[in-house]
């Protein structure tokens, strides 16, 4: 406890120090029809993280003719981009590799990016603050009220409650672009290249017409990890209201025997995915997807597949689905290790009930 105090404390007194550094008077919003506007969104974290934030990338980009977006991404998420028509060069960066911080800042310095956005919508970012401060661009764009404010040149005041949406979070950037995005344009947006569909549906085999079931027990931290058993149980469930479903199990590669264990459990196959992109085209093929909180959830929301995500206490608020037929299962505690199996097919069932069998 004593080590992460002082962590905070070393933290907060480098964002006091950039923030010192940076310290620029606000200026008056750029006529972004004026000339051509060379834009750097940074999203340098996860996978998720970057899903829920394509909506709202995707409209600022298209918000005026005259604007050129780049995003500086994760080794993690840049691959979610691909295939999209809305952003130009993909800049990848490492925050954990030393190495990669000064190659980085040379690139960006060299590119003479004139306006740069914060995606760290909630809280300041030391390593965010460095990135921005290393664009040297003219415009510095980020949310108001974090402690940070004196480090931009164009506040954008939070104009939604602090329990709202982590995609309606983000949406507060794009009024820096005189624009306002329904809950439809900031909706999350994945593109799959016609070979990802066309793997997707091999994966699904002979399905027939019966419906097919995503399963995902993977979400990467241990207080999201549910019992193997219990997606066997519910996989059961499924398989009883409606005895022509097709399973199809995925998990994480350090989790592949637990993911066997449940395909096998629960009748299904595991599928092997070499890469999120294969996670994501089975996503878009699927009828219904069952997943701790994690990126599976944010897919599950950009395709409009039906779903039912379980969330430990406190994390449905921000994380939940968006825009899509699901639920959004809250466990009382902060792991999900004793979520009653029967909350999760009582939400199948609800799901299930308001949902058609439909494939994108």
């Amino acid at each position: 406890m004593r080590l992460k105090r002082l962590e905070q404390w070393w933290r907060r007194l480098w964002i006091r120090l950039l923030v010192g550094a940076m310290r620029r008077s606000p200026g008056a919003p750029p006529d972004w029809e004026s000339r051509p506007f060379r834009v750097l969104f940074l999203r340098h974290d996860r996978a998720g993280d970057m899903i829920v934030s394509t909506g709202v990338m995707r409209g600022i980009a298209r918000s005026h003719p005259t604007i050129a977006m780049d995003v500086l991404a994760s080794p993690g998420n840049a691959p979610i981009l691909d295939a999209n028509d809305y952003v130009g060069d993909v800049i990848v960066f490492d925050k954990k590799r030393v190495s990669t911080y000064l190659p980085t800042a040379l690139r960006l310095r060299r590119a003479r990016y004139d306006a740069v956005i914060d995606c760290m919508v909630t809280a300041p970012s030391v390593t965010t603050l460095l990135l921005i401060l290393a664009s040297g661009a003219g415009h510095r764009i980020g949310i108001a009220g974090r402690g940070n404010d004196a480090a931009f040149t164009l506040l954008v005041p939070a104009d939604v409650p602090a329990d709202a949406h982590m995609v309606d979070r983000i949406a507060d950037l794009a009024r820096a672009f005189d624009v306002v995005l329904d809950a439809a344009a900031r909706r999350p947006v994945l593109h799959l290249a016609a070979g990802e569909r066309d793997w997707a549906e091999s994966a699904w085999g002979r399905a027939g017409e019966g419906r097919r079931a995503l399963i995902n027990i993977s979400a990467g931290t241990a207080e999201r990890t549910w019992a193997g058993d219990n997606y066997v149980a519910v996989m059961q469930h499924l398989r009883s209201r409606d005895a022509a479903t097709t399973f199809r199990v995925i998990a994480a590669p350090s989790e592949r025997a637990r993911g066997e264990h449940v395909a096998h459990g629960g009748g299904g196959i595991f599928v092997s995915t070499p890469s999120i992109r294969h996670a994501l085209a089975l996503v878009a093929t699927a009828d219904f997807v069952l997943t701790p909180d994690t990126s599976i959830a944010h897919a599950a929301s950009a395709f409009q597949r039906p779903a039912v995500v379980l969330f430990a206490r406190g994390k449905s608020e921000r994380w939940r689905l968006y825009g899509t037929i699901g639920e959004n299962v809250e466990h009382t505690e902060l792991t999900l290790e004793t979520l009653p199996v029967e909350r999760v097919t009582g939400a199948v069932d609800l799901v299930l009930a308001s949902s058609l069998t439909t494939r994108g």
